[in-house]
């Protein structure tokens, strides 16, 4: 009995000490294993994301040159200021270049865009005279200028006998094509400068031209 005794109390004494070691030294450690592990697969995640993001960048360093050629493209067709006056000799200059009899614009104040837009923007007014294919080369013309333009609304009428241009009038007197009036109401934008209202942007640029007729096609 008294072996059997021996026997047991030495299994219980063994069994404390590896209960002891065990809650003393190796489930610290596993506590520091997982979080070992965890810190571990959060810097892996972190790795593949700069990996990533490291990727982005040469890739947009490969791009930069034709990054930076659409950029001054988009400052060409958006420049910082409106350029009212600059906009008015171009689409003059396409009237005439299209064959137009008669052109007026009349622009607007500067103002935000109501599609809310970062950007200020001008509306003008743009009446024309001329015949069908004069008109549609306009048209084309104002959509190929050094500007962004956007037509909105556009009306067309028959025109009304005296409207022509003196170049005009002799062809259609002799039974050529007829002239119709166009009406359209287009935009042009410009960059809204950070911090600044548009209308305050707009006040500092040049005024707004009053409506002048285009020169006639020669």
């Amino acid at each position: 009995m008294r072996g059997n005794a021996r026997f047991v109390a030495a299994i219980a004494a063994v069994t404390i000490v590896w209960l002891a070691f065990f809650f003393l030294f190796i489930r610290p450690r596993q506590a520091e294993l997982k979080q070992t592990l965890s810190a571990t697969e959060s810097e892996e995640n972190m790795t593949v994301q700069l990996r990533a993001e490291l990727s982005q960048l040469q890739e947009l360093q490969r791009n930069a040159p034709g990054l930076d050629a659409e950029l001054t493209e988009i400052r060409r067709l958006v420049p910082p200021d409106n350029e009212v006056a600059n906009f008015v000799f171009l689409a003059e200059d396409a009237a005439n270049r299209a064959g137009i009899g008669v052109v007026q614009i009349t622009p607007e104040l500067p103002k935000p865009p109501p599609e809310g837009a970062p950007l200020g923007e001008v509306r003008a007014t743009i009446g024309a005279t001329g015949t069908y294919f004069a008109v549609q080369d306009f048209f084309r013309r104002l959509y190929e200028l050094e500007r962004a333009v956007r037509i909105d609304l556009v009306s067309l009428t028959a025109a009304a006998e005296g409207e022509t241009a003196t170049t005009t009038s002799t062809s259609t007197a002799a039974g050529g094509p007829p002239e119709i009036d166009v009406t359209m109401t287009a935009r042009i934008f410009f960059e809204a400068p950070e911090g600044a209202s548009v209308a305050a942007a707009g006040a500092t640029t040049s005024p707004a031209p009053a409506p002048t007729p285009a020169p006639a096609a020669p």
